[in-house]
């Protein structure tokens, strides 16, 4: 974008405007305009520092009237306290949070010289301006590749510890986005002091030593080899003497010193060698971002069978949302085709489905309980295995089928009746055009196969075929040649996201806030919907009983099984 092209007639304005601050200021002088090779508009000039010409270069960027020029010295120097490092532009009275574009340059040249005259003080003396400019903790840190993650209830453990007594330390660390990330695991040998686990992920586990020391101490506190052999031989432990000699591993030690923490790291190797030092992000308090109806999630087990695109999307969502506990069935294996609609990555390709969202859901919420089946219900599998997985799902609180698969669902179905447990399901149709989902509280709603019978019968009321479902690949076939149209990453989104929705409603509240147990949901226009997001509410009628199927006189039926199972088993009873 060349701003200057569309709005000629301010860089006019812009050009007359500092052509009359040259004319009325004598501390500004040779001001000269050109453009860059990338048509950047520029102006050179110099303001007087004490006699001498300050060179500095005012610049408009593309976003210009929308964002303020930049003033820099036109050499690699430092001339402010209030500047980006050598070089770089000067932060001015004008800056991105406090703009106006009826602002102009004159006015930002103004405040550099305002600036530079401010911080020029009499021989001898030191001279200052007030700083305005406050910055975020992403900009203190953006640039900083070792980092030392501290939680706020870690900092308040750690200021317990007696002064001057070293004690053991564990940190987790992993390796993101170029940057070396480490946490607090245990302080303490058996984490008597903190103990992380169960809050974060179990990433590479280091080992090294605590210790507090008294405030005096805070200018010998350094990332250097010497302060490290000064802690180390104050423990008095041959172990730690030994890894400081010679070690295939790095030596963590944290310091806190007068209310700061501090993490260093003693290279592996032998000998003298180098210490990496970690920036310390000191974390907020953890605040409430969840209602407190979310609480009792906890406890709460979902099974999710079917752990692909919209399976692995809900289990992530509710991990997120605080359920504890999970029943994943799949026996599939992800690849990277896979990817285009899943909530997996690349470190994942090649697992058992139920095995990666197993995964993915500790990452979330560490202290969730996962089992996983790696069985496909409805296959040609063990019956043994199949049994059990069964078991699994019905003793869990909602059952959840994300596959579309008719064979699945009637096997989740015979689960949630029997067990009286709320189902809910859903489905994308081919194409992306839209979807359906589906939840039943027992004893309210009808039992699962009479719900689907109901549902396929509103469809035919509707007197137009619905798109298959996501069974067939997510991919409606179009007549006369069309290229075929074929749900996204976005289309899957929406309708997981809404069975999730209906799962923590289950999960949560007495009283459901849906007036009805299904709903079609269109994407896009399409069968029976007139535009995107067209809802269609499904209502269904109570139809069927809840619970194990039971024989009319289950009485006589028992004792006529047991008498055959046992004979002479009701004689030998009159005997005794």
């Amino acid at each position: 974008m060349i701003w200057w092209t569309s709005l000629p007639s301010r860089a006019r304005s812009e050009r007359l405007a500092i052509a009359e601050l040259e004319d009325r200021c004598a501390w500004l002088d040779k001001v000269s305009w050109r453009l860059t090779k990338d048509l950047t508009l520029c102006a050179d000039f110099e303001i007087d520092r004490n006699g001498k010409g300050i060179p500095l270069t005012i610049a408009y960027p593309s976003f210009f009237p929308d964002m303020p020029p930049q003033v820099r010295p036109r050499e690699k120097v430092r001339l402010s306290g209030h500047q980006y490092g050598a070089g770089g532009e000067l932060c001015l009275e004008y800056r991105p949070d406090n703009w106006d574009p009826s602002y102009t340059g004159a006015m930002m040249i103004e405040s550099a010289f305002r600036l530079l005259a401010g911080e020029t003080g009499p021989p001898g003396e030191e001279a200052g301006v007030p700083d305005a400019h406050r910055t975020t903790l992403g900009q203190d840190i953006r640039n900083t590749n070792l980092r030392f993650v501290l939680p706020e209830d870690a900092r308040g453990a750690l200021a317990k510890i007696p002064l001057a007594k070293i004690v053991d330390a564990e940190i987790v660390e992993h390796f993101a986005a170029e940057r070396w990330l480490a946490h607090p695991w245990r302080i303490g040998s058996e984490g008597e002091y903190w103990d992380a686990a169960g809050r974060m992920p179990k990433f590479r586990i280091r080992k090294g030593v605590f210790v507090r020391l008294d405030a005096s101490f805070i200018r010998k506190v350094k990332a250097e080899y010497d302060f490290v052999d000064a802690i180390i031989s104050v423990a008095g432990r041959a172990d730690l003497s030994e890894r400081l000699v010679q070690s295939a591993d790095e030596l963590v030690v944290i310091v806190e010193c007068d209310g700061t923490v501090k993490m260093m790291s003693l290279s592996a190797g032998e000998g003298r060698r180098s210490v990496y030092d970690y920036r310390t992000v000191c974390a907020p308090n953890a605040a409430d971002r969840l209602p407190q109806a979310y609480k009792r999630l906890a406890q709460a087990s979902v099974a999710v069978v079917g752990c692909g695109s919209a399976g692995s999307k809900i289990a992530a969502s509710l991990a997120r949302a605080g359920v504890g506990r999970f029943v994943l069935v799949d026996g599939d294996v992800l690849f990277a085709e896979n990817l285009v609609r899943n909530d997996l990555d690349w470190t994942a390709v090649g697992l058992n489905k139920p095995d990666a969202v197993k995964a993915r859901i500790v990452e979330l919420n560490p202290s969730a309980a996962v089992r996983s089946f790696r069985v496909g219900l409805g296959t040609q599998e063990s019956s043994t295995q199949t049994d059990a997985a069964l078991v699994a799902i019905g003793g869990c609180d909602v059952i959840i089928d994300a596959t579309a698969e008719p064979q699945v669902f009637n096997l989740c179905a015979a689960a949630a009746r029997n067990e009286k447990k709320t189902l809910v399901w859903g489905e994308v149709f081919a194409g992306g055009i839209g979807g359906l989902i589906a939840r039943l509280h027992p004893n309210r709603d009808p039992i699962p196969h009479a719900a689907r019978r109901q549902i396929h019968q509103w469809c035919d009321d509707r007197g137009v075929d619905p798109p298959p479902g996501s069974a067939v690949q997510y991919r409606l076939d179009l007549p006369d040649g069309a290229p075929p149209v074929i749900a996204d990453d976005a289309d899957v989104t929406v309708i997981a996201s809404h069975m999730s929705r209906m799962v923590l409603d289950a999960l949560t509240s007495e009283e459901t806030h849906y007036p009805q147990s299904a709903y079609a949901i269109g994407l896009k226009t399409g069968w029976i919907f007139e535009a995107p997001f067209d809802t269609w509410p499904i209502s269904l009628v109570p139809e069927g009983e809840w619970g194990p199927e039971r024989d009319a006189n289950l009485t006589e039926e028992l004792e006529a099984l047991a008498s055959e199972l046992f004979p002479g088993a009701e004689d030998a009873g009159k005997k005794s």
